[in-house]
């Protein structure tokens, strides 16, 4: 099913249906006799999509709540760590190497050493820890299904959004005004919260809510590559190559760290550009809108109210031209300025 709130459900229901389906996936990605990278990537996935869910609702499901199952969940994520820095290190490099002959001689020494100890991120996950993982699954599957909603329609999420939004938008300021690489990853998670909760609202206005979350998911993956530039940073400190080779390193990785950012900088500032309060009136009024609009609900038709004059002139029009010639002519003068067609302009006005 998609990751949404269907327009015509209550919202507790809705709820529900999300967490137990992404639950469902990620219980089924830990099922199989063998669980490699790819499972728990998408395991992993799945958890990130029900936390967000979660911080949507937090008001309604109680704040301690909410922050328990938001811990919980995170702790599962934690257990299964992909694994995946040195591969994502080795292919950071390669698109940097890419661009730049210059990049490509400076990142040779650090790929060299990042390649001589072969990670272990191909190798499957435990039984034991996959075992875990599921028994720590499936006891949050049962706290969801018990789990008790303070609100109803669209205040039970209103609160969640705004706190979600106004995150970001504090996130933003903080990263451009400090560009430290902790700033930054807390602003590509803040844009990554937006984007799945602007998927969970999106039948409110399919058009409308595509195009934010397009422009979020596109700034997730500028602001995921900064991370990974951050990640490979850190590894170059710890590289077992020389002082001059991690410098020069390090400043191929920091030069693109800039560019990205500033490639960024617009599209964050625009994603962000309500106020938080304005912002949650709007998304609220999208989706009493939309519950209005949608098809499933009876509609009565609307009954247009013929003109009189109309009413006469159809009559009019149903006689017969043989008819209409045997009609004696009227002595009196015609009322010829009631009865004129209007000019083309009073048409139009």
């Amino acid at each position: 099913m998609p990751y949404r709130f269907k327009i015509n459900e209550p919202v507790e229901e809705g709820f529900r249906r999300i967490a137990r389906e992404q639950l469902d996936s990620a219980l089924a990605e830990l099922a199989g006799a063998e669980v490699g990278p790819g499972n728990v990537h998408q395991c992993r996935k799945a958890l990130k999509r029900l936390r967000a869910l979660v911080r949507l609702a937090a008001v309604a499901l109680g704040t301690g709540k909410a922050r328990r199952r938001t811990k919980s969940l995170g702790k599962i994520a934690s257990l299964l760590s992909a694994r995946r820095d040195q591969t994502v290190m080795l292919e950071t490099i390669s698109k940097l190497s890419e661009g730049s002959l210059d990049a490509a001689e400076a990142l040779m020494p650090l790929k060299r050493n990042l390649a001589a100890h072969p990670a272990d991120e191909r190798q499957l996950l435990g039984s034991d820890l996959a075992g875990r993982a599921r028994m720590l699954l499936l006891r949050e599957a049962k706290k969801f299904t018990h789990i008790a909603f303070k609100k109803r329609g669209f205040g039970a999420l209103a609160s969640g959004l705004e706190a979600s939004y106004r995150r970001g938008r504090r996130a933003a300021k903080y990263a451009y005004e400090e560009p430290t690489d902790e700033n930054f990853h807390e602003l590509r998670k803040a844009v990554q919260w937006h984007w799945r909760q602007m998927s969970l609202l999106a039948r409110a206005w399919p058009d409308e809510f595509a195009v934010r979350v397009n422009a979020a998911r596109e700034l997730s993956q500028l602001l995921g590559d900064d991370h990974d530039l951050a990640v490979l940073i850190a590894a170059t400190a710890q590289a077992g190559i020389s002082a001059d080779e991690k410098e020069a390193a390090a400043a191929v990785c920091q030069h693109q760290q800039q560019i990205l950012r500033a490639s960024a900088e617009l599209g964050v500032r625009r994603l962000f550009a309500e106020k938080p309060g304005a912002f949650v009136g709007r998304m609220e009024a999208y989706w009493r809108c939309g519950r209005s609009l949608d098809p499933r609900l009876e509609v009565p038709p609307v009954v247009r109210q013929v003109p009189a004059v109309d009413q006469v002139a159809s009559k009019e029009a149903e006689v017969p031209a043989s008819v209409k010639e045997k009609r004696p002519s009227s002595t009196k003068p015609r009322l010829a300025a009631k009865l004129e067609t209007p000019a083309a302009s009073q048409r139009r006005a």
